[in-house]
Formats: C-alpha cells, sequence, structure tokens
C-alpha cells in the first residue's frame, strides 16, 4: 500500500452490505501485490458458546441470531457473556491478532465491531455497545488499520440475504449499533470509509476501496477488475454485481 503500511484492513457493516465480497477482492489485489495476506473473519458464537448453541438450539439457525426467549436471556446473560468473551479472545487470536504479530497484512470481513452488535443483540442488552467490554475490544483494533464501514437500504440489504432468517428490525439495531461504535473508534483516531452499496455495482465499490488503499490510476480498467474477480466464487459476487434500484 502506498505510503504506510497497514497491518489490518477491517470491513465491518450490516449483513448483506458486501463484506465478504469485498474483503475477497481487497486480499486477492493485496496478493498480486506480493504482500502475505491472511484473510480474517470474527464474529461471534466460537468454540464452547457455538457448541452449546448447536446442542440448545437443534439447529435452528434463528437462535444463533435472535437468542434465547427473553425471561432466559435475563438469568442467564452474566453467565453467557462470560462463555462468549472466553470463546472470542482465542478466535481473535488466532485468526487476526496471531497472523499480524508474524507479518502478515490481515484482511477482515467481520471482526470486534460487529461482535459487539450481534453478541448485544443476542443478549437484548444495548449497553453492550458502549460499556466495558466495547472498550476492551476496540482497542484490539490495531491503530495502523484501514476500516471500511459498508451499508445499505434495508430491504436491499434483505433481498441480498433472502436464505437468511433476517429482519428489518434485527439489520436496524445493527446499524444503530454501528452508529454508536463510531464514536469510539473516532475517540481512538480510526476515521472508517463509509460506503453506502445500495446502488453501487461491484466494479464501482471496488474502486472506491482500492483508491483508499492506494492510490492507483488504473484500479477502474475492466481488464483489472476482471483479474481481481476471476478467481471468486460466483455466489459471493452474485449479490452485487448488478445495481439494486
Amino acid at each position: 500500500m502506498k505510503g504506510r503500511r497497514y497491518k489490518m484492513v477491517y470491513f465491518y457493516g450490516p449483513d448483506g452490505a458486501g463484506k465478504s465480497s469485498n474483503a475477497d477482492v481487497l486480499a486477492a489485489w493485496l496478493c498480486k501485490k506480493g504482500n502475505r495476506v491472511h484473510r480474517g473473519s470474527v464474529k461471534q458464537h466460537h468454540f464452547l458458546a457455538y457448541i452449546l448453541l448447536k446442542i440448545i438450539g437443534c439447529g435452528d439457525p434463528k437462535i444463533n441470531y435472535y437468542g434465547f426467549s427473553e425471561p432466559l436471556s435475563k438469568r442467564i446473560k452474566c453467565s453467557w457473556l462470560v462463555l462468549e468473551i472466553l470463546s472470542l479472545f482465542p478466535a481473535i487470536f488466532h485468526r487476526v491478532i496471531g497472523p499480524i504479530m508474524l507479518g502478515y497484512i490481515v484482511v477482515c470481513d467481520r471482526y470486534v465491531l460487529d461482535s459487539l452488535a450481534t453478541l448485544s443483540y443476542f443478549l437484548k442488552d444495548p449497553s453492550i455497545i458502549d460499556g466495558w467490554l466495547a472498550k476492551v475490544l476496540t482497542a484490539l483494533i490495531p491503530r495502523s488499520s484501514l476500516l471500511f464501514w459498508l451499508d445499505g437500504d434495508i430491504d436491499v440489504l434483505l433481498s441480498r440475504k433472502a436464505d437468511e432468517p433476517l429482519t428489518k428490525e434485527l439489520l436496524e439495531y445493527y446499524r444503530s449499533a454501528y452508529r454508536k461504535l463510531f464514536g469510539i473508534l473516532k475517540a481512538r483516531g480510526l476515521n472508517p470509509l463509509y460506503i453506502d452499496t445500495t446502488l453501487s455495482d461491484m466494479k464501482t465499490t471496488v474502486a472506491r476501496i482500492l483508491k483508499a488503499a492506494r492510490d492507483c490510476p488504473s484500479v477502474e480498467s475492466e481488464e483489472m477488475l476482471k483479474t481481481l474477480t476471476e478467481n471468486l466464487p460466483k455466489n459471493s459476487l452474485s449479490k452485487l454485481i448488478t445495481p439494486i434500484t
């Protein structure tokens, strides 16, 4: 990357905004530029928490998003939060901190901000977003990071994730959480680039991202974008290739 060496590039935002697709493209570009790149992803429900949810939820994916009933959630909130934290930190070290220490540029499509947003909704506890846990986890974002806050119209996001049990209320909560977390990032001197992908096709979004990563006049060329995307699975790109109006 021109002029500055970033330790991490982090895409965050609600489901359906294009985090994974764009992270894949940027990771491919960085590799082609000769960098050692690691693709990381950290959200929530790791290790013990994941296993217990599989058992409790009997395979129902909705429990991963919406958590337990409110009475049960209140009773087990503290215990489950401890379990999530104990499960989360090993994942953070293995998928992000460790590779950074080994000299890799880590490209994440989910990390601590997404963990906070989803865990807050899961436990029905908005205080997680601006409490001590938020301060601890955001401190794990290296200052030498490039952040992209991807967002979009709720109906468009839902259409891109039609096969997942998402609702408007859930996505609105996530978006509100990211707006609150923005204040913590600003206080740490981190300034995410906000990109609304509602009407952006893949080429336009990738061009903006690569422009931020490095001032490269040729990033919008059809040949370069084709090279970047040719080895990616079609299903990871199909939701963003065509503008949705």
